[in-house]
Order: structure tokens, then sequence, then C-alpha cells
């Protein structure tokens, strides 16, 4: 048997005390040091840590309240806030490995830049970051897939419009803070939006309530509803007539309205261009910021000639008998004047002027009438004011009063017929509903109610003044009926009725565009006001088309809307129609061609 080898024999280790002193005095050094910290923590600094652990463990939780409701008069929902999916990311449990690969996999699914997305993942100095609000429901499903547990989706309130683009410049819409932006939603922001809550309490990490510890919790308070006077059928009707007419026309834009004559109420208000409010971020600003109806102005042309006859006739200084002839033309101030074909008509009485359209006729009776009155009236009809309507951007008009610095006389002739005047098509309406209400003039209003906690106030409508007698108002009426028949007869005598069945009146209005320099573009707006039934007046209607481009003349443009959009109010409030009304060669109720 072999010796064993030098490599198998067992070597004694030896431990030299300066090592094991060195070794010691390490770990002394280490105790020291962790010592000196923990006496930072629980004496020095105690509060401030104390203060930031607190801050990781009990977080402050939004509750957002819900916009109410608006629902229009038949209680049909125009705005409501549904429940959509928000998309929220915790970065801290993102890897910074996996960040640019889940970006690049989010920003296909969202549709959103990769890099907006990954500085979102990597901002740490956020507990939650927001990555896109309010979901649709299959593209949340696609990031449920994803199982990513720095991913959450969290419930929340959004504002949706589930007619789309329907009656937008009333409605309004909400930014994406839930504040209101237009219309009522802009208005009645604060009524509709509510009171948000919070919840104070102990997290996990996906920053649920551990509601096994203390919390405090302050519930949101909903918001209330609105509901509009306005109806959704007759709204439709509004909408699809004119946007057909702008089309057929190629006009740059137009507005429609139909009021209620005895209360004032808004039935249906319609302008173009419009919006979707579920996207209005995709449309220009001035498009939804300002509600044509209400926040432009634009000369009326021959439908102020109302105001001319009813002021005069209302201050008696001339009677249904009395004459003017109308030459075509006339010379005021060193400018000529003339009707809009420069033919004249020959002696004619206030009802003429209304059936031909007469510009001479018009100024000839206002000069009749002389600057105080006219003018009076035209302040008692509320033009240069505003009307008090629940919606914002209301402009109140323009025009020059005898004494004031943009005054000069020839300004009465010209605002005989309309021009050189500056009004809104709502204040247009307002005119026109005061007639068919002999005389008494109500305030515009589009709220019917509000309700707070299920307590619903109705709006009560309210009187804005007298202008003209009732007697005024009739004679008038009956003048505008004449005219409105004139429109669909080719001579006298006028056996067709502008709309078969009913006596309808109206007066339509051609009016020039002005440049900003003192002259005028070549450029119209073609327009038409008037009420129906006459016999017991229920509304008044305004349809404006803004720059057509195949047709100057409102008597061809607009007045078509007219006809078609009173045809179908008579149907839709049944009211029969009368057979002795009709043509030879016209229908009850039917309107052919135009």
């Amino acid at each position: 048997m072999s010796a064993p080898s030098a490599d198998n024999v067992a070597r004694s280790i030896v431990l030299h005390p300066w090592r094991l002193g060195a070794a010691l005095l390490i770990v002394l050094v280490a105790l020291v040091r962790i010592a000196l910290q923990l006496a930072d923590v629980q004496l020095l600094d105690r509060k401030g840590y104390a203060k930031r652990a607190s801050a990781e463990i009990n977080q402050v939780i939004p509750l957002t309240a819900s916009r109410g409701e608006i629902h229009d008069r038949n209680g049909n929902i125009l705005a409501l806030d549904v429940e959509r999916q928000s998309l929220y990311v915790a970065p801290v449990q993102v890897a910074p490995e996996d960040a640019a690969r889940l970006a690049v996999t989010l920003g296909a699914i969202l549709e959103m830049p990769t890099e907006k997305i990954l500085a979102k993942l990597l901002d740490t100095s956020r507990a939650w970051v927001p990555i896109k609000r309010w979901l649709a429901p299959e593209v949340a499903e696609k990031i449920t897939i994803l199982d990513e547990a720095s991913l959450h989706l969290v419930y929340e309130p959004h504002r949706f419009y589930p007619q789309g683009q329907f009656a937008p410049h009333i409605i309004g819409a909400t930014n994406l803070n839930g504040l209101g932006i237009a219309g009522v939603e802009a208005s009645f922001d604060t009524f509709l939006r509510g009171t948000d809550g919070v919840i104070t309490a102990e997290v996990d990490i996906n920053r649920n309530p551990i509601w096994s510890r203390p919390y405090d919790q302050k519930l949101p308070v909903n918001g209330n509803e609105l509901t509009l006077t306005i109806d959704s059928y007759i709204q439709h009707v509004v909408e699809a007539e004119l946007g057909q007419a702008i089309d057929q026309h190629g006009a740059s834009g137009g507005t429609a309205i139909v009021l209620d004559v005895k209360t004032g109420a808004v039935l249906a208000m319609a302008s173009y261009p419009d919006f979707d409010p579920n996207d209005y971020a995709d449309v220009d600003p001035s498009i939804y910021n300002i509600n044509p109806a209400v926040g432009e102005v634009y000369e009326p042309g021959s439908t102020f000639k109302m105001v001319t006859i009813a002021a005069g006739l209302q201050a008696k200084a001339f009677n249904e008998e009395t004459q003017v002839e109308d030459n075509g033309t006339i010379r005021r101030y060193d400018y000529n004047l003339a009707n809009f074909d420069y033919n004249g008509h020959g002696v004619m009485t206030p009802a003429g002027v209304l059936y031909y359209s007469s510009n001479i006729g018009a100024l000839l009776f206002a000069e009749m009438t002389g600057e105080p009155v006219f003018y009076h009236t035209v302040d008692a009809f509320g033009f240069g004011k505003l009307t008090g309507i629940e919606l914002p951007g209301e402009t109140a008009g323009i025009y020059w009063k005898p004494g004031s610095a943009g005054y000069t006389p020839i300004n009465l002739d010209t605002n005989a017929f309309g021009q050189g005047i500056a009004v809104t098509p709502l204040q247009v309406a307002r005119m026109a509903a005061t007639i068919a209400n002999n005389g008494v003039m109500m305030r515009p209003y589009i709220i019917k109610s509000r309700c707070i906690k299920g307590v619903c106030v109705e709006t009560e409508p309210r009187e804005q003044g007298r202008p003209i007698d009732a007697d005024v108002a009739y004679r008038v009426r009956q003048m505008v009926m004449k005219s409105a028949n004139h429109y669909v007869n080719a001579a006298q005598p006028d056996t067709n009725w502008l709309v078969p069945g009913f006596q309808v009146g109206a007066k339509t209005g051609t009016s020039s565009i002005p440049d900003g320099n003192g002259g005028y573009t070549n450029q119209t707006i073609g327009s038409v006001v008037g009420m129906a039934p006459i016999e017991a007046p229920r509304y008044a209607v305004l349809v404006k088309i803004d720059r057509p481009q195949d047709d100057i003349w409102g008597v061809r443009t607009a007045l078509p809307v007219y006809r078609r959009i009173v045809s179908e109010l008579m149907r839709y409030d049944r009211i029969a129609p009368d057979n002795s009304l009709v043509g030879e060669n016209q229908q009850p109720g039917v309107i052919n061609g135009g």
C-alpha cells in the first residue's frame, strides 16, 4: 500500500488575529451606520418618513358626478352620460425593458403616437397616468386581452349625444374635461354638471380602496336635468328641408326657426354648417362656438317691410286705403334708391307694398310715419336688443337711431325696406310671431323645464311688450296672406294658395351682404318669414339661405323650404285643410315643385 500524496493531506487553516480584527471592524461600522439611519428615521425625521409612507398608501380617489340629462319636449333623450372605460397605467408596475414593446402595442390599438405613450409609461413621478379616456367598447376589450398588470381600465362618465348630428347648435357640446362649451351645455353648465365626490382611503397596488381600513367618503351629487322646448319631429323636418335647400343652391349656410306664437317657445331651430356634438373637435371651432340663429346678424331686406307698414298703421299715419306712387326709382339725399328690378308699380296702398315688395312704396310710407314713430316701433319690436333666450353668444343687432353718431336722414328710407339695419334671425321670427299673436310680443325661450332631484319647474311664458294693437296685427296678417299667394300665381286673380288648403302669411326678402367698407358684395341672402294658419295663428316660421350660388332671390331659394315646413306643420298638428282654399291644379296640403 502506497503512502498518501501531499495533495491528499489536509492543510491546516491559520486565521491571523489582524484579519479577524479587520472583519469585526467592518461589521461594526456597518452596524453603526444602520443604527444612525434608524435613529434618523425614528427620531430625527420620523414625521417626514411617515408622511411619505402614508402618501404611498393613503390616496384621494375622485368620484365623478354624472352630468344631467337633456330631453326634448316629449321626453326623448338628447344628451346623457354613459359609462365608458378609460385606460390608465401604473408606471411603477411597468418593467423598463418592456416599456417600448408595450408602447408600440398600445399605439396600434389606440391609434396614438408611440412616443407619447412611452412617455406616459415611464412617468414614475405619478402613481397613475391616464393614457386615453373613454375607449370604445371594442378597444377596451383589446386592452383587456393584453392582460398587462400595469394597465388599468376604469369606468368614467362620458357625455353622449344619441341623436348625433341633431340640433347641435341648441344642445351644444362638452369638452374633454366635461365642461359645456356650446349651446345649453354651456349656458347651463353649472346646473347640469353636478358636484364630484372623493374617497380618501388606503389602497392596494392596483389603487383599489382597502375597505377593511378606515376611510373617508364624500359621495358625488349628480347634475340636474333640462327639458327643451324643441319638438324632435319638427326639428327633424326643419333640418332636412333646410339642408336639402342649401345643397341644392350651393349655399354657404342657412337658418330656419319655428316659434309657438302664443308662448314664444322655440319648437325648432336649425343652422348650417352644423356638427356632431360627439365629434365636435373634428370641425372648425367657429361652427360650434356660434349659433347663427342668435349670434350672427344680417340685413333683413324686404321682410322688414312688415314692420314699416305696421308702424304707420299703429300711429295712424296712414290707413289701408292711403296711396303712394311707385315709379321704380326715387332720389333722396343725393342717392338714387330703387326697387329690386327698377320697375315701378304705379299707385299702391300699404298692401301693395307687401304684395309687390316695393322699396319705393315702403320708404314713402315710412316718410309719412316719420322718424320718431318709425324708430319707436322698431325699438318696441325688440330690434337692437337681446331677446333673452337661454342660449350663449346672442347678439343684439345694430341700427342707428336719430341723434346717434352713425345716423343720417337716408337711414329712414333704407331701413324702411330692410337695408342698413342688422338683425338676428330670431329677432325677425319673433317679429312675425308678434304680428301673429295680435301684437303681443313673447320672449323666445328654449328651456321647457328645469328638474332638480326629481322636482321640475316649468318655464312660464313671458310677455315682452305690445308694439302694435290687435287690429293692426290683424290687418297686416291679411296683407301678408295676399302677398304669400301672389308668389304662386303668375297673374291675378290669385287663385292658387301658397299652402293649398290653408291661409298662410309670408313675406320674402333678398338682401345684399355688406362688404365691410360701406358698400355691398355681389352675394345675397334669400329669406322668408310668416305665420300659419292666418285665421288662428299657431306658428311663426323663418327660413334664411346664405349666399345661394344658382339663384339670388328669396322667393326661389327660401320660399320652397318655407312652404314644405308649413305644410308639414299643418299635417303634424292635425289641422284639417279647407277645400275652398285650393287652386285648380292643387291638392290640399301638397306642395308641388319649388
